[in-house]
């Protein structure tokens, strides 16, 4: 989760230089944010659609990998864009008001914020929500909608809605064992008991507890979320995580993946589910229904109408009494890579629909293009 690669550094665009192409490279390859004569200098040229990117709060998230732009902790989404639509990219970092000059960016149709992981950026995001103030254009996914969108505010949000377990969490200050200890007590949190360390994802945790006390001593210094463990496995003692993701006003199913443990992640993809055929044909099956969510539509569009995102990712489970089990939701979640494995080629199916909710969301015609199986199989 949260590698999304932006393409090749130079942006196509009508003219020569980009009005907020502000992405440079430094000696040693990393990317970072140009200077104030660079930006002044780049900010010409036609193009109504912006990408605004982030590097993190303590460290450089920013990398090149031969030709391409690889951010971590953001959206990959626009890798549903094939092919590429002129655009224009902005890097704001933690000091971007350290610099001489910024971008003027009231000449934008659209803004898409691809800062989308709310732990490792808030000081990027609170620039951000500096910077956009007074701009005319549409904004999606504002930095206050992500900044709301860590584990403990996400279960905040969701909590109470008919037909949907939200485990409870909450923040911990791992430096300070005794307050974190009083923080579960009151909270209500009872065993088995999930940790992990803030700003973590893809099936990343300290581990899974039976006692609180147990928990409590596997803290290390630096904010932890706790969160108490739902049994969600089917009757026949698999778990099934399924994964939907939220685009405008559409959902669209991205996988259904099954293991013989709780922790389910997509490595079970080729260790488990590719040795079990049954588990295959079961997610296809439900890939090509002309409806997967029969039967949690009515608690998926409780949570769209919750969420403050305008595009973000959902993981959940389902209990063999029908609950939807949240396990979490933001939108730095991945849609990709697709498994290379032949037999999961029905997987792809779910590109049409994505594509086609995504470009509604940024206000582009709709658009069918040979080019695009040419990026699901690259």
């Amino acid at each position: 989760m949260g590698g999304a690669s932006l393409g090749d550094k130079a942006t196509p665009a009508p003219s020569s230089s980009l009005r907020a192409q502000l992405v440079g490279r430094s000696e040693k390859g990393s990317l970072r944010a140009t200077s104030a004569s660079a930006i002044h200098e780049a900010m010409t040229g036609d193009a109504d659609l912006l990408f605004i990117i982030g590097s993190g709060d303590d460290a450089d998230r920013i990398t090149q990998a031969g030709s391409k732009i690889v951010v971590t902790g953001a959206s990959d989404l626009t890798k549903l864009l094939v092919p590429p639509e002129p655009h224009h990219r902005l890097h704001v970092t933690r000091n971007y008001f350290r610099q001489g000059r910024q971008a003027d960016l009231t000449g934008y149709k659209v803004l898409l914020n691809l800062i989308t992981e709310p732990e490792a950026n808030a000081r990027s995001l609170e620039n951000l929500k500096k910077l956009l103030r007074g701009v005319p254009g549409r904004v999606i996914n504002r930095p206050e909608a992500v900044l709301r969108s860590t584990r403990d505010q996400v279960a905040q949000i969701l909590s109470g809605i008919p037909g949907l377990i939200v485990p409870k969490a909450v923040r911990l200050n791992g430096s300070k064992p005794a307050v974190a200890r009083s923080a579960i007590d009151k909270t209500g949190l009872t065993p088995p008991v999930i940790l992990r360390q803030v700003g973590t994802h893809s099936g990343k945790i300290v581990g899974r507890f039976d006692r609180v006390d147990e928990a409590m001593s596997a803290l290390t210094p630096g904010d932890h979320v706790a969160t108490q463990f739902v049994d969600f496995a089917s009757s026949d003692g698999l778990y099934r995580k399924y994964r939907t993701f939220f685009i405008g006003e559409r959902i669209v199913l991205r996988h259904m993946l099954v293991s013989d443990h709780w922790n389910v992640h997509a490595k079970d993809r080729s260790r488990f589910m590719a040795e079990h055929p049954d588990t295959v044909s079961e997610e296809r099956a439900l890939m090509e229904s002309g409806d997967p969510f029969a039967d949690v539509r009515r608690v998926l569009e409780a949570v769209r109408e919750r969420m403050p995102l305008d595009f973000f990712g959902m993981d959940y489970g389902v209990t063999q009494a029908g609950d939807v089990v949240l396990f979490e939701a933001n939108a730095t979640m991945s849609f990709f890579p697709f498994s290379p494995d032949p037999q999961f080629e029905y997987l792809k199916r779910c590109f049409a629909p994505a594509q086609a909710a995504f470009r509604e969301l940024l206000g582009l015609p709709p658009q069918v293009s040979r080019m695009a199986q040419v990026q699901l199989t690259a």
